[in-house]
């Protein structure tokens, strides 16, 4: 059986909670690295600060996955307790959230490939 987390109400703000935290500390790098050590502009796209960025956000977007894998696979499970459908509702909720929270993630890290860091 799946761990009884999953139908925890925490599951509704968590994965929004860790994207805000990584929207906050990817845009509070990227200025501070632009202001203290910029990279050439000729540079374009492919620079470290970049690199950087997207393999943080490709960890945070498997974080964000696993934990939406984690709540869909307790949902398709199921519940036999009394609350069964608030517990799958916040199960499958949690999921969606977590989904939403990866794309919106990945999304903002492939802009690392196509834009250059310090406009």
């Amino acid at each position: 059986m799946w761990p009884r987390e999953v139908y925890h109400p925490i599951q509704l703000a968590f994965g929004l909670t860790v994207w805000i935290v990584w929207f906050i500390v990817k845009y509070g790098a990227l200025a501070f690295f632009c202001e203290q050590v910029p990279p050439p502009i000729e540079q374009g796209a492919f620079t470290w600060i970049n690199t950087t960025l997207l393999i943080g956000s490709v960890a945070v977007t498997g974080l964000l996955l696993f934990w939406a894998n984690n709540c869909w696979r307790g949902a398709r499970a199921g519940n036999n307790q009394a609350d069964a459908e608030t517990n799958l509702f916040i199960a499958w909720l949690g999921a969606g959230i977590n989904l939403l929270g990866a794309v919106v993630t990945l999304s903002q890290g492939l802009m690392s490939l196509l834009l250059p860091p310090c406009l």
